[in-house]
């Protein structure tokens, strides 16, 4: 995939998140990695507006290639592909259920099989100010060996091998969160066997 084909992938994927109503106006952040190469989504441009040409590309380090100013929440994102080599694309978003979780934090049991082949286990992040090194730490930590994470007080992040990879990693636990919301709303709380579990995440791996 070449440099345009990458900045007009983010761009369809910022629009889906929109259309999907998983983010925002401003919210949210998207990227991908090739090599030691990342091409992130800028500050203060509402991501469904973005165009192609407005996508900085960084080194791993931060440092623009590009004309533009990276989002102000690019360091988780430096500090995930960093840790974790294998990902090459990160989605951060505001998604609704996600969101009213991370405000109000629930357990998340393993309920459904095929989020548990899929996503397996769901990562919690500390609350840390956004922008800040020690929330892209965190991040990076609790992302080692998940693929979808709740930031608490903020929002969701997925990884994944891919851009549309690291999307439906984010619409699936969108869709989990969902779920348990309305679970415990209606007083329910069936959970898988261990056993089961055990066996679906090994499925995974």
């Amino acid at each position: 995939m070449d440099e345009n084909q990458i900045r007009r992938e983010i761009v369809e994927v910022a629009r889906s998140l929109y259309e999907r109503r998983l983010n925002c106006g401003y919210a949210g952040n998207l990227s991908v990695r090739v090599g030691d190469l990342i091409w992130v989504t800028p500050a203060a441009v509402p991501k469904h507006r973005l165009l192609p040409e407005q996508i900085v590309k960084v080194d791993l380090e931060g440092h623009p290639l590009s004309p533009g100013r990276p989002s102000s929440e690019a360091k988780m994102h430096y500090a995930v592909y960093r840790a974790k080599p294998s990902v090459g694309a990160i989605v951060h978003a505001h998604p609704p259920f996600s969101t009213l979780v991370a405000t109000s934090p629930i357990e998340l049991p393993p309920i459904l099989p095929e989020m548990e082949i899929v996503l397996g286990a769901v990562t919690w992040i500390p609350y840390a100010r956004p922008g800040t090194q020690k929330l892209a730490d965190a991040v990076a930590c609790a992302l080692a060996h998940a693929k979808f994470g709740i930031l608490l007080n903020h929002g969701a992040l997925s990884v994944g091998r891919t851009l549309s990879e690291a999307f439906d990693f984010l619409e699936m636990g969108e869709s989990l969160c969902q779920t348990h919301v309305y679970a415990r709303l209606l007083g329910l709380t069936n959970t898988l066997p261990r056993e089961d579990v055990r066996f679906f995440r090994q499925v995974t791996d």
